[in-house]
């Protein structure tokens, strides 16, 4: 997780310029037709009017209701962390256990310093992608950094999954690794 002294927009222009286009053409071929102004303005008021909707939707800040894990989204994209009272390589047998329980998850890389996860599609998202990074605070402590990304870059709302997804795989590992704390 990249550390940044800018602090994020609060609205995303990237939506505001998928609309723009649009709105050009639309202007275009009611100018062509010989449409009336008022329809031309609505041909590109509209689309406008999207892509600012969007835009401060997918800009939006929040934060988990109870501040668990310190989850913070920011439109579809949503960060926590977890310290847990085991050394890293007990981190990492839980996690390949903790997927494995979890069919929604599916491991994709894992290294002494990072875990790359994906999260399968559904109504609210098109699928996650999901970096947990490993930093050792002591011989038996570790913490958990959290990253979740949409995996369609243009997803600007994931209605709250994102965040979901990482509340579940952050406290499956945490009581995984609770339950099995002393075994070496």
């Amino acid at each position: 997780m990249q550390e940044t002294n800018v602090p994020p927009s609060r609205f995303r222009w990237s939506a505001l310029l998928w609309f723009l286009p649009a709105a050009l053409v639309l202007l275009v071929v009611g100018i062509w037709a010989e449409q009336p102004w008022w329809v031309l303005a609505l041909r590109v008021v509209i689309p406008l009017g999207f892509g600012v909707v969007i835009g401060v939707l997918g800009g939006r800040s929040t934060s988990a209701p109870d501040h668990a894990y310190g989850i913070t989204s920011q439109g579809a994209r949503s960060e926590g962390r977890l310290e847990v009272d085991v050394p890293v390589e007990q981190v990492l047998r839980s996690l390949r256990q903790v997927v494995e329980d979890l069919p929604r998850f599916t491991l994709v890389e894992l290294s002494g310093a990072q875990a790359q996860l994906t999260a399968r599609m559904n109504m609210k998202s098109w699928g996650e992608r999901i970096t947990l990074r490993f930093h050792p605070l002591d011989p038996t402590r570790t913490e958990i950094e959290a990253r979740c990304e949409p995996r369609l870059g243009t997803t600007m709302v994931d209605y709250g999954q994102g965040a979901k997804d990482l509340r579940t795989l952050i406290r499956a590992i945490e009581q995984h690794n609770a339950r099995n704390q002393h075994i070496p």
